[in-house]
């Protein structure tokens, strides 16, 4: 539900050509719960940008040979909530280091490429929801430009994430757990889960071969209903520009 909502966005106002994949089940239709199969793929051959909000994927080879091309070759990448735990990989093992588990890729996609794998929940799922706090030193960064502190709500929870982020990584957005489900509930102070707060958006750079560099921007917001909030939409919609170097 997510992504056709951002694709309509950059399509229609911004004048980018966007393919949106789905899992497609037995029937032929969209089935969200079918993890091995997300044909069309082969469109990241020609595609400059690739927006990635999979979980536990187990993708057969002739597909994730398309995503582990795009990524060896250094294009830039947007990844969106689960995208830190995109893959998990059981039956098909040629790209097993991809899974989010991975111990010969320690983390596996999500901590190599997008900078954090699935650790847990850090805010209480469907519980305690989260609001934007910006960074001070990157409130001049263009991802946030019109961007403020609260601007960015959603009723998803924070995700765990390890800190210091890897690499390069720079945290751009931290995650304010509250105590409900309303953009106007107080911080969380029982069980600390603001001291210290976890980054929620952040960019990096990765390399897999050498010589081919890609930047990355990677949020642990963007499921669909997140994306009713405007302040997401524009960070989403600002780091497309700059993971393009546009």
């Amino acid at each position: 539900e997510a992504l056709p909502q951002l694709g309509r966005i950059l399509a229609q106002h911004h004048g980018f050509r966007c393919t949106i994949l789905f899992a497609i089940g037995d029937g032929g239709t969209i089935d969200p719960t079918c993890r091995d199969n997300i044909p069309g793929l082969g469109a990241l051959r020609s595609a400059d940008l690739m927006v990635i909000a999979t979980r536990f994927r187990d993708l057969p080879d002739d597909q994730m040979k398309h995503i582990v091309s795009f990524v060896e070759a250094g294009k830039p990448i947007i990844g969106m909530r689960t995208a830190t735990h995109a893959f998990k990989l059981d039956r098909h093992r040629t790209y097993a280091r991809y899974s989010f588990r991975s111990q010969k890729w320690l983390g596996g996609f999500g901590r190599q490429v997008l900078g954090e794998t699935w650790i847990s929940h850090h805010g209480h799922h469907g519980v305690e929801s989260t609001r934007g706090i910006i960074v001070a030193d990157q409130k001049d960064h263009p991802i946030l430009r019109g961007i403020r502190d609260g601007d960015i709500y959603g009723p998803t929870d924070v995700y765990t994430v390890t800190l210091p982020l890897p690499g390069d990584s720079q945290p751009l957005v931290l995650g304010q757990v509250l105590v409900g489900m309303d953009p106007r509930d107080p911080p969380e102070t029982e069980n600390k889960k603001n001291d210290p707060m976890m980054p929620i958006a952040w960019t990096k750079t990765y390399s897999i071969l050498p010589g081919k560099t890609g930047r990355v921007f990677t949020t642990t917001m963007g499921a669909s209903r997140d994306l009713l909030c405007e302040g997401l939409r524009r960070l989403l919609v600002h780091a497309c520009y700059w993971a393009l170097n546009m």
